[in-house]
C-alpha cells in the first residue's frame, strides 16, 4: 500500500491536481476527478486499484467537460483535445471525447475554420497571413484552412480591406507610411500590400490637405 501525501493544484490555470504518493509526484488528474475517485491526503491506496478507478471514471468526466467547453465557445477538434489535456485528462481520453463529439456533429473543423476565418477577416480586420496562422494554431488541416481563407478573404478583397484601414489610419494626427504599414503588418497583411496601401493613403491625405489649403487661401483673398 502507498500513502497520498499531497494533492496539489497545478497546470495552466491550476485546473489539474497532482497526486503525490509517499512524497513523490505520481501523476496529474483533472480537478473534478478527485471527488469521483474519493481520495484525500493521508489515504492508504493500492496504486493499481487507484489507476483502475481513474481509468473507469475519466472518459465520462472528459465528455462532460468537453460539452461545457464547446457550449462556452466553438472549438476545433485539436483545440478541444489540447484544452482537455491542459485540464489534466490523458491524451487518449481527450482524443476519444473529441472524436465522439465530432461523430455526432457537435464539433466540426470545417464549420469552425470557416467561422474563424470570417470573424478574423470581417470583425477584426485581419490579413491573410494572420488568418492562416490562427487556423494552423487551431490545428486545422492545410487544405481546409486554404479553403476557409479563400472564402473569407481572397487576395483582391485583402487589398481592399487593407486600403480601408490605411485610409482611416491616415486621417489620424501624425500618420506616416511607416506607422500605417506597421499597423497593417501586425494585423497580418502582406508587406507588399501594407506598404502599397499605406503610400496611397498618405498620398491621398496629402492631396486633400493641399486642396483644403488652396481653397482656404482663395477665400482669404
Amino acid at each position: 500500500m502507498a500513502t497520498i501525501t499531497e494533492i496539489r493544484r497545478c497546470g495552466p490555470g491550476l485546473r489539474r491536481r497532482a497526486l503525490v504518493i509517499d512524497g513523490d509526484h505520481w501523476r496529474d488528474v483533472p480537478s473534478g476527478l478527485i471527488a469521483i475517485i474519493a481520495v484525500d491526503v493521508a489515504d492508504e491506496v493500492d496504486l493499481f486499484e487507484l489507476e483502475e478507478r481513474i481509468r473507469a471514471a475519466e472518459p465520462a468526466l472528459a465528455r462532460e467537460r468537453a460539452i461545457r467547453l464547446i457550449t462556452a465557445r466553438e472549438r476545433s477538434c485539436h483545440g478541444l483535445v489540447e484544452r482537455l489535456v491542459d485540464d489534466g485528462f490523458a491524451r487518449a481520453v481527450a482524443e476519444g471525447a473529441s472524436a465522439d463529439l465530432e461523430r455526432i456533429g457537435l464539433i466540426d473543423d470545417d464549420r469552425y475554420a470557416h467561422a474563424l476565418a470570417r470573424t478574423l477577416a470581417n470583425a477584426r480586420g485581419a490579413g491573410r497571413a494572420r488568418i492562416t496562422r490562427e487556423l494552423r494554431q487551431a490545428g486545422i488541416a492545410e487544405e481546409l484552412a486554404a479553403q476557409a481563407l479563400e472564402e473569407a478573404l481572397d487576395p483582391d478583397e485583402e487589398r481592399a480591406a487593407a486600403s480601408r484601414l490605411a485610409q482611416a489610419a491616415a486621417a489620424r494626427p501624425g500618420a506616416t507610411v511607416d506607422k500605417i504599414a506597421s499597423r497593417l503588418l501586425r494585423r497580418g497583411y502582406r508587406s507588399a500590400v501594407a506598404l502599397a496601401v499605406a503610400r496611397e493613403a498618405i498620398g491621398a491625405a496629402d492631396r486633400a490637405d493641399d486642396s483644403g489649403a488652396a481653397t482656404s487661401s482663395a477665400y482669404d483673398d
